[in-house]
């Protein structure tokens, strides 16, 4: 698309706008999972459901497509890390792996975007298991439930990776912490750190799932945001848990629209 798509302005500007998007949902899960523990009967919320919520607002089709615009330009930015590694991440093993995750990332939010349009254009896309039908896809294929265990390790991997970022202010590196004052820093660190604890638990829960579907062979038995904070609820003292990953969910979403202001990968004078 670019010569150099990381220096360009449109591009960066996507990202922020992505942003701002991705953190909009991340609310709104939070919100809506925070409503069902506290209402006590309520279900919890992903990104589909979150979606699905915007486009029944007063003027709902404008705002799936803003939202599936941000989404697409945050899932093209993480293509551009990924591919052109603006950030020096490297080529080791740990480069690879942060990039092979970016892109992973980049297609999850693709996919949320074509959910937000195909809602705006009443073609469907609602609450319906997206990620049992990739499930169920792969494990028809040769070897698929080895493929699928192999997700589900890369998914607690990347679950491990957002706990250590949260305890060791990883994220810290990614951001433009000199433009920030100090009350602003101390607000985006916690929402950092609360929020990728939450997101923590959530991916160690939907990677944990997938290595069971594997080994059951049962694609039935895997989970996506949804279902894995239905597991929070469902477990021992599920609603104090399913109150403080909601909320963190919330959190991460505030962090999220911070970075369009503050990430310095996308923002034209880092």
């Amino acid at each position: 698309m670019f010569a150099r798509p990381e220096h360009n302005g449109w591009v960066r500007a996507l990202a922020r706008f992505g942003f701002a998007a991705k953190g909009l949902v991340y609310v709104l899960i939070g919100a809506l999972s925070l409503q069902a523990a506290l209402s006590g009967g309520g279900e919890t919320a992903g990104g589909r459901e979150a979606v699905g919520v915007l486009g029944e607002q007063p003027f709902g089709q404008a705002l799936l497509i803003l939202v599936g615009i941000g989404l697409l330009g945050y899932a093209l930015w993480r293509e551009v890390l990924a591919i052109k590694d603006p950030g020096h991440v490297g080529r080791d093993a740990k480069g690879k792996a942060t990039r092979v995750g970016w892109a992973a990332s980049g297609v999850v939010s693709a996919g949320l975007a074509l959910t937000a349009f195909q809602i705006a254009l009443g073609a469907g896309g609602g609450a319906g298991g997206g990620h049992r039908t990739w499930v169920g896809e792969v494990m028809e294929q040769p070897f698929g439930g080895v493929l699928v265990g192999a997700a589900g390790l890369a998914v607690i991997a990347v679950a491990v990776h957002q706990l250590r970022k949260a305890m060791k202010s990883r994220f810290a590196k990614d951001l433009r912490t000199q433009a920030m004052s100090p009350p602003e820093r101390t607000w985006v660190f916690r929402m950092a750190r609360v929020g990728l604890v939450s997101r923590g638990v959530v991916f160690g829960i939907i990677g944990a799932a997938l290595i069971r579907a594997a080994l059951a062979h049962d694609p039935g038995q895997s989970k996506g945001v949804r279902e894995a904070l239905a597991t929070v609820a469902a477990s021992p003292f599920g609603t104090a848990l399913l109150v403080l990953v909601a909320a963190g969910l919330c959190a991460y979403g505030v962090y999220m629209c911070f970075c369009t202001k503050y990430s310095k990968l996308a923002h034209p004078a880092a």
